[in-house]
């Protein structure tokens, strides 16, 4: 089975826009979410950031971070869920933020968990939990 999965998520990074490419959207929209009102919207700064920096980032960050990602995607046509409303945008937000919590699930000595986060990238594991979930488009 993992042979197989390991296929799949092959195809998936060769089909898809590099995670530079989505961490650069993601940016995007948060220089643009400074429009909206929803405040939960707002301070998403890790578009770039590793595991590591994740870990140690607040829930508001994490959220807001997440729903640029969310919104890069969907501006790619990439995603098959809908969150064109503030709600299902926050609640797909929230449930992303907690699969990405625990993936980077802070582990043993300090020593040992930095350096098996340093180099994760957020962008590789949001595109890995939203194919995962059955959040992204066949291509």
């Amino acid at each position: 089975m993992k042979p197989v999965l390991l296929i799949l998520l092959l195809g998936l990074y060769a089909c898809s826009p590099s995670p530079e490419d989505l961490a650069n959207i993601a940016s995007q929209q948060f220089r643009e979410s400074g429009e909206t009102e929803e405040t939960w919207l707002h301070d998403g700064e890790l578009h770039f950031s590793t595991a590591f920096e994740w870990q140690e980032a607040s829930f508001q960050n994490k959220r807001a971070t997440s729903s640029d990602f969310l919104l890069a995607l969907d501006e790619q046509g990439r995603l098959v869920i809908n969150i064109a409303d503030n709600q299902s945008l926050k609640i797909h937000s929230e449930e992303l933020t907690r699969k990405l919590n625990k993936q980077f699930e802070i582990i043993g000595p300090a020593v040992h968990n930095k350096n098996k986060y340093k180099d994760q990238l957020i962008s590789d594991s949001v595109v890995l939990i939203a194919s995962q979930n059955g959040w992204l488009k066949n291509i």
